[in-house]
């Protein structure tokens, strides 16, 4: 018996990696802390479709992973060199580090910080 509250439950499907997803961690220094970064390359990366997230790093520089299609990505990348090339702009990021990993499934990299 199922009371009047009670809804019947969808199947939960398991999470998979969209089709040709890539995944990077990348390490920015210069003026990243601060000044917006982590709210900006969470803008950035939501306005393209990406998951992932970003943290500030304890000597100044900044870390963040991105999931998503390689245009994706790369997109997230030329937009935080158009950002750092702008003459007046208050962010000055420079990529130090540019890691390939494998994608993880699910809609969202689940790590404790600011996600996207």
């Amino acid at each position: 018996m199922k009371w009047f509250w009670q809804k019947e439950r969808a199947p939960k499907q398991e999470p998979t990696i969209p089709s040709g997803a890539i995944r990077r961690k990348l390490r920015y220094t210069g003026k990243v802390q601060a000044v917006g970064f982590r709210f900006s390359a969470q803008n950035w990366a939501r306005g393209r479709g990406l998951t992932g997230w970003v943290s500030n790093l304890v000597g100044g520089d900044v870390m963040l992973e991105v999931q998503g299609t390689p245009e994706q990505v790369q997109g997230f990348i030329d937009d935080v060199a158009a950002e750092s090339a702008r003459e007046k702009a208050f962010i000055h990021a420079t990529v130090v580090q540019k890691d390939a990993m494998e994608p993880v499934p699910g809609p969202k990299l689940v790590i404790p910080t600011l996600n996207f």
